[in-house]
């Protein structure tokens, strides 16, 4: 299991005081930045470890890398494991952390229930517990998370498909991630009340039918088979709504393949890069912002805040919500961007 250690040093001064040049002194590493939050303690000894679900997904390294670029602007250590999609393999990344004596963990959790034990072993041990982007049983004693709205994003999704996609019969596909994910369930079901009260205020009335769901486990060729099976025994779908932009961009291969480019109007989750540069072609409609930047942003700027003693932190934090379309793409779409 391949771990990441960062380690920082910051001035020896009783508040926190990142340096302005970057140096190597006693095999530690400084870090040129400056914190949007200032810290009042220096948080040098704080070991602060992280545990993705996968790595197998550009979403999942982008998010590594802004949580481990976060730690290293507030002065902590760092190390991180990979749970490698797998829910046991991820119990062990977790355990594995705690025997390096990590202060703080930050978690990803793979399925809600299945880490309870570990993240109570974390307790037990001393270790404040934070999670990041997904959700964990509410018996997990963790302190706080930080999380997209994703039913809010599923909801101005289908309200988007609803105001913009004038058919007689919305006739829908659904390409999950994993079953029994509490994030992708949140957003589907968002997606189908967004839709639904829409047509309800403007029609009073529905018109759309949820023919099909298949999984795509999150990734490019997960949606691509996932969508072949979909086409093949429903060719007259004419809506898609993937769970993540990954799945949707290998659903819109298919698409092309089985020459059906143009007929199906793709809906996606996350703001990738990659769905950027296709809503810019015309061939991909919708997608709504999960970013990986923002998310780390806020769960490090959170464990700073709790480091420091302040009060009133909540448990769940959301990001903002923003869909992107046709009409604002340019606004979000940075060709350097990593995801």
């Amino acid at each position: 299991m391949k771990s990441l250690i960062y380690c920082f040093l910051i001035c020896p001064l009783l508040f926190s005081c990142l340096p302005k040049e970057g140096k190597q002194m006693n095999n530690a590493l400084v870090k040129d930045s400056t914190p949007m939050y200032s810290s009042k303690k220096s948080l040098a000894e704080t070991v602060v470890g992280y545990c993705t679900p996968t790595l197998d997904a550009p979403f999942y390294v982008a998010l590594e890398k802004s949580v481990r670029e976060n730690v290293l602007h507030y002065g902590m250590q760092y190390l991180s494991t990979d749970g490698e999609g797998d829910i046991n393999k991820q119990v062990r990344a977790v355990e594995d952390l705690l025997s390096k004596g990590i202060k703080v963990l930050i978690l990803n959790p793979l399925d809600p229930k299945a880490l309870i034990p570990v993240v109570k072993k974390a307790k037990d041990q001393g270790v404040l517990v934070f999670i990041l982007d997904s959700f964990i049983d509410d018996d997990a004693p963790y302190i706080s998370s930080v999380v997209a709205n994703n039913k809010l994003n599923g909801e101005l999704l289908g309200t988007w498909v609803a105001n913009n996609i004038k058919k007689p019969l919305l006739r829908v596909a659904l390409i999950s991630g994993n079953q029994g994910n509490p994030v992708g369930r949140e957003k589907r079901l968002g997606f189908i009340r967004g839709l639904a009260d829409a047509q309800i205020l403007h029609e009073n009335s529905t018109n759309f039918k949820i023919v099909t769901q298949g999984w795509g486990g999150w990734t490019n060729n997960g949606g691509l088979k996932a969508m072949e099976d979909i086409l093949v025994a429903h060719n007259d779908i004419n809506v898609l709504f993937a769970e993540n932009d990954a799945m949707a961009i290998g659903a819109l291969k298919t698409i092309k393949e089985m020459g059906m480019d143009g007929k199906i109007t793709v809906v996606g989750v996350d703001g990738q890069k990659e769905a950027y540069q296709l809503i810019k072609q015309g061939r991909y409609s919708v997608t709504a912002q999960n970013s990986p930047a923002v998310l780390g942003e806020h769960m490090v700027t959170i464990i700073a805040r709790y480091l420091n003693d302040e009060q009133g932190i909540k448990q769940v934090n959301y990001t903002q919500s923003v869909i992107i379309d046709s009409d604002n793409v340019n606004q979000f779409y940075n060709p350097q961007s990593l995801f």
